[in-house]
């Protein structure tokens, strides 16, 4: 199961694609299963949204046909976590919500969005949204991420900070490359 390629939407066609969840373990975007979830990031560094090209196979059922809603949350959770990291705020999930709407078909390309709605200290409130095409929403999340120290996340063995340095970084290499 493959992704098209991201000029099906216009979301994404001037977006910068980025490896979110190459260099440190992760159930989503770790040891890839297109069968069970295919996926793709892309960060838009005007608008400062990450998005992710989705397509869920069978592995990722739950009503028969559809997309298992811990599967659907999980892709958020993981979505707005790589927004906070990409956008210079290294943080993990304090709480989140999803709001289902509609079932999400199996084989289905999708597409997530989520984006920083408010910054107020540590915590980083975002919104998301999971659509198809310009129809109306799938579902909606929103979640509540508290910044945290890198030692803490090298201390986890999540990542490697010396292969990944800090994440405001990679904004920064990526928005450079836009230009040129």
């Amino acid at each position: 199961m493959k992704l098209s390629r991201a000029l099906n939407y216009p979301q994404i066609q001037d977006a910068i694609p980025i490896e979110f969840g190459k260099h440190f373990i992760s159930f989503i975007s770790g040891e890839h299963n297109a069968e069970r979830i295919a996926l793709k990031y892309y960060y838009d560094a005007s608008s400062k949204s990450v998005y992710a090209q989705v397509k869920f196979g069978k592995l990722a059922q739950g009503p028969p046909g559809h997309a298992h809603g811990g599967a659907i949350s999980a892709v958020f959770d993981e979505l707005m976590g790589a927004c906070c990291w990409i956008n210079g705020y290294p943080a993990m999930t304090a709480q989140y919500t999803t709001r289902f709407l509609r079932p999400v078909p199996l084989k289905t390309e999708v597409l997530y969005t989520a984006r920083v709605k408010m910054v107020d200290g540590n915590k980083i409130s975002l919104e998301a949204e999971l659509a198809l095409d310009d129809q109306e929403p799938y579902a909606t999340a929103r979640g509540l991420f508290i910044v945290q120290d890198l030692e803490t996340f090298k201390k986890m063995s999540l990542i490697d900070l010396d292969l990944v340095g800090h994440w405001g970084e990679l904004a920064k290499v990526i928005k450079n490359r836009r230009k040129g």
